[in-house]
């Protein structure tokens, strides 16, 4: 087994820069400020930019240290210790809450390297017992530099990079593809239940652009309240039936991780994967029948209601979740796909309807109050066959993400020891593809 040589993490990055942790008090959400990246934000190896936070420009400008300029590494230190992305170039003049590190590293060695060495190598290890949890996990920026950072020689670096670089470029390219097939169906939605195309063409005598057959189904106008004639204004509860969850007692460890997935808001798959099949903790069937924790199918629609309000999933397979989220069923002919969709057309009207002094809440009567037109019974179902293959594609590419993440997780800590050589890893990696 070779013997690589380890340095330390300190030593491997830019001197001038440093590594260094970002704004410690960004204060309140400014519209037109300066967005910053926060650990809520890392999901999956990348940066969810979707909504960050900005901070005031005169409150970023004292952390200039830490402004980002593409191709750092950065890395949560505070909560979920451990979670890493690279910048993408197009995050540059962002910056970093105080619970991320920016660790630029040097450009002859690059931030996948570390990265790599960070999960999988000695570091690893060295995370967990420099770990302060007096009050929530923390790694203070000393501790981060003196991680261990495995340095087999230069080519050898590059084909383990080059090997393990293709699962995740694949696993990249899955979560690209889930993104745009999501945003497919989400127009569709639009059109049809938001901006109803259909029967604007229809009143404006334009061309039908749906089959003959769906085409036929949409009204020929408008009521006087500028919904489709015949739709009638229903609640969000006759759309779906909301369930609720539970939290098995955690004194109890025979309620504890048995085969059945729990889901909680830390589990919220990243934009555009839509499906969460693994969640962090699992309970048993003892655990289901002890507590208020309720078994839903696959396709259940999971909104988180508490705390972080409006989070959504899909479960990809037979699952439970905690009492700070619900589970959302369609009822008569809304299918899975419609109830995700109405759910994160309705996030926005949700967010703004929640309660509560210390948190944020949204209960079922928050549903009661927001209301859609609703419409026919064959458009549902017509929506449903049109959407559904997008979908059963997403949580394919889900799915086969997750097998090679797997790999990659199987194979990455036996190389950074040497244990197995790139050579062994080839077969390895072709069936996982």
């Amino acid at each position: 087994m070779p013997d690589w040589p380890v340095e330390k993490l300190g030593d491997l990055v830019d001197a001038s820069r440093g590594i260094s942790y970002g704004i410690v008090q960004p204060g309140e959400h400014q519209p037109d400020g300066i967005p910053i990246v926060r650990v809520s934000d890392l999901k999956g190896d990348s940066v969810e930019t979707g909504k960050p936070l900005r901070v005031a420009p005169s409150i970023e400008a004292a952390h200039s240290r830490t402004r980002l300029r593409g191709g750092e590494l950065i890395m949560s230190i505070v909560g979920t210790v451990g979670q890493t992305a690279i910048v993408d170039p197009s995050l540059e003049g962002w910056n970093v809450a105080r619970a991320v590190a920016v660790i630029p590293v040097k450009r002859e060695i690059g931030p996948y390297w570390i990265r790599l060495a960070l999960k999988g190598g000695p570091a690893r290890a060295h995370i967990q017992d420099r770990l302060n949890t007096t009050v929530q996990a923390t790694l203070n920026l000393r501790d981060l530099a003196s991680l261990p950072i495995v340095m087999p020689p230069a080519p050898e670096r590059e084909a383990i990079a080059a090997t393990l670089g293709a699962l995740d470029d694949k696993i990249e390219l899955n979560r690209k593809m889930n993104a745009t097939l999501e945003a497919m169906a989400r127009a569709l939605f639009r059109d049809w239940f938001v901006d109803f195309g259909p029967t604007r063409a229809k009143m404006e005598s334009r061309a039908p652009y749906l089959s003959p057959d769906l085409w036929s189904l949409f009204p020929d106008r408008l009521d006087d309240a500028g919904k489709p004639e015949g739709w009638e204004e229903k609640p969000l509860t006759d759309f779906f039936a909301i369930i609720g969850g539970g939290t098995p007692k955690t004194s109890n460890a025979d309620f504890w991780d048995g085969p059945i997935p729990w889901f909680s808001v830390t589990d919220t798959p990243p934009n555009g994967s839509v499906f969460v099949s693994d969640t962090e903790k699992t309970i048993t069937e003892a655990g289901l029948n002890g507590s208020s924790a309720r078994l839903v199918p696959k396709g259940t629609t999971i909104i988180s209601a508490r705390g972080t309000v409006g989070n959504l999933a899909v479960a990809g397979r037979d699952m439970t979740f905690n009492q700070s989220c619900y589970g959302l069923r369609g009822a008569g002919s809304v299918g899975d796909y419609a109830t995700f969709l109405i759910a994160q057309n309705m996030v926005s009207q949700l967010q703004a309807m929640a309660h509560g002094s210390v948190f944020s809440t949204i209960t079922r009567q928050t549903f009661e109050s927001l209301s859609l037109p609703m419409p026919t019974d064959k458009i549902l179902r017509a929506f449903e066959d049109a959407v559904s293959p997008l979908f059963d594609k997403i949580l394919a590419n889900v799915l086969e993400s997750r097998t090679l993440a797997q790999t990659r997780d199987l194979l990455l800590p036996r190389l950074m020891s040497g244990e197995i050589r790139i050579r062994d890893t080839e077969r390895l990696v072709e069936e996982a593809g």
